[in-house]
């Protein structure tokens, strides 16, 4: 049997680097780091970074004890050393899946897409979570699970998480059911994912892949991510519609459909939203012309108001 590419026996190639592929990882590395900045500029800065350790109690202090532990607050009230304790907590970990299925390339003039904008959303994600010393991991999917980057929580993983993003191109079907199902299998325990996609497809498949994630106790969050095209249906001339997923061509008055149109749509996404509503899910629109911080900063802003409430 021939050696495959990646066996240590196969003959090493070299690669000439995409300049595409190039100029969209800088494209993404810059919008990470700016849309992370511009966020974290806008709220109060937390006193502690990341997950580490959670104070639970006092003991008296016995000689051996570290020094840095001594509560002195604690001896000046009653002129006794006491020691606080920790107990360390596990590091979060957050998988961040995006969809790259064909529909996620509109638009094709030349304007950016849905996916480039999945794209920005996951490395400002992902940026943020390792900043926060927390794991991040990414799926790429479009009928099937593409590509997964297990989770870490070094820094430098950073890197392949965006090249993974910025060497896929949209192509495919979708299945939510399929992949968040075969996602469930790849978690090794509870954690935050995150889904950004269209969420094109029938609504039951959606909401059965997302029960099968929270059967098994994940905080599950989706960011419907649509263009405004797709939300305001702004076309006036004689236009052809083409189905990116399948092979469908439709030449209308778009002015004699848009408001069915725009009623089937909110119809749809109250369906999605009470989907996820059911299911303990949490659910924010991004639409791809807002700046980036500014959705980011609106999404965490309402998810940490929905969890005080739980709380």
């Amino acid at each position: 049997m021939a050696d495959s590419p990646r066996s240590p026996g196969a003959e090493r190639r070299t690669v000439t680097p995409d300049p595409r592929v190039a100029e969209r990882l800088q494209h993404l590395t810059l919008t990470a780091s700016r849309a992370v900045e511009g966020f974290l500029a806008g709220r109060h800065k937390s006193p502690k970074r990341g997950v580490s350790v959670e104070f639970v109690e006092r003991r008296g202090y016995v000689p051996g004890d570290d020094l840095r532990h001594l509560d002195w607050k604690a001896w000046a009230r009653t002129d006794r050393l006491s020691v606080k304790r920790y107990e360390e907590e596990t590091n979060l970990e957050c998988t961040l899946v995006v969809d790259a299925s064909a529909s996620m390339a509109y638009p094709a003039d030349g304007r950016p897409t849905k996916y480039d904008q999945a794209c920005q959303v996951a490395a400002a994600l992902a940026h943020l979570v390792l900043s926060e010393r927390d794991g991040a991991a990414l799926a790429l999917f479009d009928h099937a699970l593409d590509r997964v980057l297990p989770a870490s929580t070094s820094p430098a993983h950073l890197v392949p998480v965006l090249a993974a993003l910025a060497e896929r191109a949209p192509a495919g079907t979708t299945d939510l059911d399929a992949v968040l199902g075969r996602l469930v299998e790849r978690l090794p325990r509870p954690g935050i994912v995150v889904l950004v996609s269209d969420l094109f497809g029938d609504v039951a498949s959606l909401a059965s892949g997302l029960s099968r994630l929270r059967a098994r106790k994940h905080d599950v969050v989706v960011l419907h991510l649509l263009h405004g095209d797709e939300l305001r249906f702004p076309f006036e001339a004689l236009t052809r519609f083409e189905g990116l997923e399948e092979p469908q061509r439709l030449l209308v008055d778009p002015r004699s459909l848009r408001e069915d149109y725009l009623r089937v749509l909110e119809e749809w996404r109250a369906e999605v939203r009470r989907a996820c509503a059911v299911r303990g899910v949490d659910y924010h629109l991004i639409e791809t012309t807002a700046p980036l911080d500014v959705a980011l900063s609106a999404w965490l802003g309402a998810r940490m108001a929905r969890l005080r409430r739980r709380g």
